[in-house]
């Protein structure tokens, strides 16, 4: 899986909250952020089935990816 796959991934697995609705395009990249944050600490703690098998150095190239797809 490409970095860009696993960009568009966290997007679209963060996209919605069940309690106000779909989120706003900043509000998704926030989301999607923590969430790549917290699938890079299981990648880190060796929890490598919850971190989809993706290494750490990988996770920290998404995190960067979806914080400058942000400020665009």
């Amino acid at each position: 899986m490409s970095k860009e796959e696993i960009v568009d991934l966290m997007l679209k697995s963060s996209d919605y909250n069940p309690y106000t609705g779909k989120l706003s395009k900043e509000d998704n990249y926030s989301a999607a952020i923590e969430l790549a944050k917290l699938c890079r600490e299981f990648a880190e703690n060796g929890e490598t089935d919850e971190a989809m098998d993706i290494p750490v150095e990988d996770w920290n190239d998404v995190i960067k990816l979806l914080n400058q797809n942000k400020d665009e």
